[in-house]
């Protein structure tokens, strides 16, 4: 009696497209940033720092579990499922938790780009029902992940990695500016506000996603050409997350003081 042999993906991705899921987080952040920094002031630091501690030790452990299992496809749950053979509940558990929280991830962005929206237009005198921009938020997130992994993975390598290069730019550029600038209003804040509990769990609950997605790219190891190119990024994304999160998140905390203190005239 013949034995069939196991069924393998085919290895189709670049590592450029893998590395594509991964580079999301930073702009999740972009959407995140402006609304929270508003919300929290100096106070969003103490949101930004721990959550990128923990997504750093995430992704550098994803790549370290992906190194061992370069054939397993799915990322996190299925290298956690492979940690507790002996327990099949916790990968059942892990690989549903991981379900609902890239589930619910369009729903929650939707309706922070919602706010952020309503936000400018309200400055402008507009108002629209928040629950029609909601809805159509959601589902073009759906829309384009339903086309396909490779059209999503070709999207991001056209347009989502040259805007992650305006990003560190931006950053970049601030950061430089806030220090050496003799019109800026400093690198440093005059002083740190403090946090409540309830605000601190409520804007982490919506950061983590930026947080946690650091070690998507894990979850396309055995769909890529080069599984330890893709690997790689996972590190190198860990020590990008400080520079993004952390200093990105500063210099717009430091253009609303310079705004403050008239630094760009108003028109």
């Amino acid at each position: 009696m013949e034995h069939s042999s196991p069924i393998r993906l085919q290895r189709t991705f670049t590592p450029g497209e893998a590395w594509g899921f991964s580079v999301v987080g930073f702009l999740t952040w972009l959407t995140l940033a402006p609304t929270v920094n508003e919300e929290l002031g100096t106070a969003a630091m103490w949101v930004w720092i721990p959550g990128v501690v923990v997504g750093m030790l995430l992704s550098l452990q994803m790549r370290q579990l992906g190194s061992k299992w370069q054939n397993v496809s799915g990322g996190t749950p299925n290298y956690v499922a492979r940690l507790f053979p002996r327990n099949p509940l916790v990968g059942r558990y892990i690989g549903f938790a991981y379900y609902l929280g890239w589930v619910s991830f369009p729903p929650i962005n939707a309706i922070v780009l919602t706010d952020l929206l309503q936000h400018h237009l309200t400055t402008l005198g507009l108002t629209l029902p928040d629950k029609p921009l909601e809805i159509c938020f959601t589902l073009v997130a759906y829309l384009v992940a339903f086309s396909g992994s490779r059209t999503l993975a070709i999207l991001h390598l056209f347009f989502v990695l040259p805007s992650i290069g305006f990003l560190f730019l931006f950053i970049a550029q601030g950061l430089g500016w806030l220090a050496l600038a003799r019109d800026s209003p400093g690198l440093l804040p005059p002083e740190f506000s403090g946090i409540s509990s309830a605000n601190w769990l409520k804007w982490y609950f919506y950061a983590a996603y930026a947080f946690y997605s650091s070690e998507t790219a894990s979850a396309f190891v055995a769909d890529s050409k080069k599984p330890a190119d893709t690997l790689k990024f996972l590190s190198w994304f860990a020590w990008l997350m400080p520079f993004v999160y952390i200093g990105g998140s500063w210099v717009l905390m430091r253009l609303v003081r310079a705004v403050n203190q008239k630094v760009f005239p108003k028109e």
